[in-house]
């Protein structure tokens, strides 16, 4: 007789608050412990938190939380000689910079900057540290209110004027400048007043410290009108402020000095255009010509596999301490990795892979400390080195007790016969034999990539009963630069294709998938695909449309990344807008018949909040099913780091927009099924 065993209970959307996650590891100077950021989402405070912890580096250690702080601590770097840790703490409305003794005791937070600090770097001594924090760089550009703000979590209150006259006067997840832009300040690691390195109309977007401790290499783009430019430039900056340039005229990004000096290691792309690699370079400390180390390797530098749990796609630079190599994230299928690149121009080696994504790491003596997760874990800490792999943590044991559904690799062959990955994720009581809903997923990017990461959003769907199927159509990351750039200026062409060539051939290979009962989904890109696909086929009985584009004309000079538009989707639409508009889901919305949600976030700058309300309307216009969900506050991050109230609400709706006309039975699915082709 067959024992009976209870199938554990699916994941919802409110497990979000119990997740733990892990950030930003970095190894110990002595090679015996790790500093990281755990975070979680609290429910009371309906906020996120997080706090520095330490622990031994070995599997047997366990984690002590080093800072007290009441709302955000993050970010943490080891003083050179071991004892301290500089980190983020959250004072007021801003970060500011924090150090505390490893042991712990009190904090002492050493800047009061108004718009807060952003990244910090010891100097090679320890004497200092350098930071990035926000400047009035252009008083014209703003009219602030004078009057105080109106409680301790603001800054300042909302200005009485903005002023643009450049096309960088805003970013997506940190607002509008106001003439504001970061530079580069040094402040005593024992206290003191900082000290300003960098001002003027621009950016300083990365930073290091030269080995002697009295420049340091930095990015940005100092030029005039460099608002209208794409490229960047290396810099070196000396203690009095002094800039040199030393590269540039190229997109790069990542400054890293060498250990001895001579030489700085930067990203940069090779040419020009979109869907190009990130590459590692390395040029003369004094300046010259600079060197491709990566040429040969047809990954893109940076880890490009996307989830829910997280929001940015961290790259980091080590140099190995005899100076003779560098460590670095590279994307593969579905994967993300730690490899390395010896200087000498011999080709790069992959030292962590594995069917994962690695997301932060940190080197010393040959050990390797990363931050990993999966398709069933959002992230944990492991060691790789002379002994071996280790695990060493295990933050959500919860999910041992929750079903969560493992992913099946499938292979499919489009028309023109290019190989695309996908995956199927099966619901708890799936039963081959017969028929089940099933939800297709779409990624953004277009040049993001999906892989071996978890997805609460896709756990959330395959708990209630739906099969999610996802795909890295051409465009994707992690299949050469070829792949990456197949769709440039073909939004809506042969991606299109993919998408539905692989469902098709899903669909025929299993015989399970409910014709009748299909969902589409899809953020950013994929909100504009998922645009695309109910505007060229009635086939899907619902769809979901998170942060995503409708109209290219419009859309092309309204976000904060104006100068990728014309690489990416094509020429200016002034005075000819036809290339774009032929690529405009909304030029087809006639053609919309299927019940559509649209979700975003009303700050979000990347994808602006008027793309989903142009589509709103005119569907309500015709009288289409349309709903649009407006989350107040919330950037083109919402998903992976809105606010968790919003985070659940957001998760909620687009199960229940999928449970309204795809569950078997319900009035909404017998009705759509009669129109579906």
């Amino acid at each position: 007789m067959a024992k009976w065993r209870a199938v554990p209970a699916p994941i919802t959307s409110t497990d979000l608050y119990l997740f733990r996650w892990i950030d930003h590891v970095r190894i110990s100077p002595d090679g015996t412990r790790v500093a990281y950021t755990l975070a979680w989402a609290d429910a009371e405070a309906r906020d996120n938190r997080s706090r520095v912890a330490i622990q031994g580096f070995d599997a047997a250690s366990k984690p002590v939380e080093l800072t007290p702080g009441p709302k955000r601590d993050h970010a943490p770097e080891w003083s050179p000689d071991g004892g301290s840790i500089a980190f983020l703490t959250r004072s007021g409305a801003r970060d500011q910079l924090a150090v505390i003794g490893v042991e712990g005791g009190e904090v002492r937070q050493l800047t009061n900057v108004p718009d807060g600090v952003v990244g910090l770097r010891w100097s090679p001594d320890g004497s200092r540290i350098a930071f990035l924090a926000m400047v009035l760089s252009d008083p014209e550009g703003v009219v602030d209110d004078p009057c105080k703000p109106e409680s301790e979590d603001q800054a300042r209150r909302a200005p009485i004027a903005r002023v643009a006259r450049r096309l960088d006067y805003k970013h997506d997840g940190t607002g509008y400048g106001d003439g504001r832009y970061p530079h580069l300040f040094v402040v005593p690691a024992e206290g003191g007043q900082p000290v300003q390195l960098t001002d003027g109309t621009w950016a300083v977007e990365g930073f290091d410290w030269a080995p002697s401790g009295d420049r340091l290499a930095i990015t940005g783009n100092a030029e005039p009108d460099a608002d209208l430019m794409r490229t960047r430039n290396l810099y070196v900056v000396d203690l009095a402020g002094s800039l040199t340039r030393i590269a540039g005229d190229m997109e790069l990004s990542t400054p890293a000095w060498s250990p001895s000096g001579d030489l700085v290691a930067f990203l940069g792309k090779q040419g020009t255009g979109s869907g190009l690699h990130d590459r590692i370079w390395v040029v003369a400390a004094g300046g010259g010509t600079p060197r491709c180390l990566t040429e040969n390797l047809d990954r893109s530098v940076g880890g490009s596999v996307i989830n829910d749990m997280r929001g940015g796609h961290s790259t980091r630079l080590v140099w190995r301490q005899d100076g003779a190599g560098l460590y670095f994230q590279a994307s593969g299928p579905g994967v993300a990795g730690v490899w390395e690149v010896p200087v000498s121009g011999a080709e790069p080696l992959e030292r962590v892979g594995g069917r994962r994504a690695v997301y932060d790491f940190d080197v010393r003596a040959g050990e390797v400390a990363f931050l990993a997760g999966d398709s069933t874990r959002p992230g944990d800490l492991h060691r790789s080195g002379a002994g071996g792999e280790r695990k060493l943590s295990d933050l959500n044991p919860w999910l041992s007790d929750r079903y969560v559904a493992l992913p099946e690799r499938m292979e499919f062959t489009a028309p023109d016969g290019w190989p695309i990955e996908g995956w199927l994720l099966k619901p708890a009581g799936f039963e081959a034999g017969r028929k089940h809903p099933l939800v297709m997923e779409i990624h953004g990017g277009p040049h993001g990539l999906y892989g071996w990461s978890f997805f609460h959003e896709f756990q959330v769907l395959a708990g209630q009963g739906f099969l999610v199927f996802y795909v890295n159509p051409r465009g994707s990351d992690g299949y050469g630069e070829a792949f990456k750039k197949a769709c440039v200026r073909d939004w809506g062409g042969k991606d299109y294709v993919d998408l539905m060539t692989a469902l098709d051939q899903l669909i025929e290979r299993t015989g399970f998938v409910d014709e009748a009962r299909l969902g589409v989904a899809g953020g950013s890109y994929g909100g504009y695909m998922t645009n695309w696909v109910v505007g060229h086929t009635d086939r899907f009985a619902a769809a979901v449309s998170m942060r995503s584009i409708s109209n290219l004309v419009s859309e092309y000079a309204q976000h904060d990344i104006v100068l990728w538009s014309e690489l990416e989707m094509g020429p200016k639409p002034w005075p000819d807008p036809d290339e774009l508009w032929q690529r405009s889901p909304i030029r087809y919305v006639n053609e919309i018949r299927t019940p559509l949600l649209l979700t975003h976030g009303e700050m979000d700058l990347r994808c602006a909040i008027s793309q989903a309300e142009e589509l709103f309307g005119a569907l309500r216009l015709l009288g289409r099913t349309v709903e649009l969900v407006r989350f107040p506050g919330e950037s083109h991050d919402l998903s992976r780091g809105g606010r968790p109230d919003r985070r659940i609400e957001r998760l909620d709706r687009i199960a229940g927009w999928f449970a309204r006309y795809l569950a078997a039975g319900s009035p909404e699915a017998v009705a759509a099924s009669t129109v579906t082709k």
